[in-house]
């Protein structure tokens, strides 16, 4: 039974991929025809997820595994049997980035050698995300530091002593002109 897949990233619109594998193909399989396809390297283990068509997932086929079974271990036709059923590749576990894909065509009786990628639109997502450098985030101590440094700055600007830059000289001001009433 040959299975064709379309995979779409929710991140990048008009990236859309088609593979042709066979069902007896394993996961293994799959995550490789992606890698090569995206021109991805090999990175952070990735995981598919077999999802329902709410894209809930439902079942977990990691890279490597203790409890579950593995992608080496799990063949396509074992869990893909019907068109539409849905999976989630995640390629980036660290940021939560996935290919979204669904079963779109089954032709029973027929096979293909060497699984491959039918079509494809768009530039894939970037393997690893590259997030623009975030300003450095004050801590306390910092916000206390510049707090008591403009403290500091006030009390200096705050000293008043007269000098000839009011314009007038001490000895000039008459006492006796301003007016103070005790009361």
């Amino acid at each position: 039974m040959l299975l064709t897949l379309t995979a779409a990233s929710p991140e990048i619109e008009d990236f859309v991929i088609e593979l042709q594998i066979d069902s007896d193909a394993t996961f293994a399989d799959l995550h490789q025809l992606i890698r090569q396809t995206c021109g991805w390297g090999k990175a952070a283990p990735s995981t598919f997820y077999v999802c329902d068509e709410r894209w809930h997932r439902e079942r977990t086929i990691p890279e490597d595994g203790y409890e579950d079974d593995t992608m080496e271990e799990v063949e396509l036709g074992d869990l893909l049997e019907d068109e539409g059923q849905r999976l989630q590749y995640v390629f980036d576990p660290d940021e939560g980035r996935a290919l979204l894909m669904e079963v779109s065509r089954i032709a029973f009786g027929k096979s293909i050698g060497q699984p491959c990628c039918r079509r494809q639109h768009g530039e894939p997502p970037a393997l690893v995300l590259v997030r623009e450098e975030q300003p450095k985030r004050a801590t306390n101590a910092d916000l206390l530091a510049a707090l008591n440094a403009a403290a500091l700055a006030d009390d200096e600007e705050d000293d008043f002593t007269p000098s000839n830059d009011e314009g007038f000289e001490m000895d000039e001001i008459d006492p006796e002109g301003f007016d103070f009433t005790e009361g």
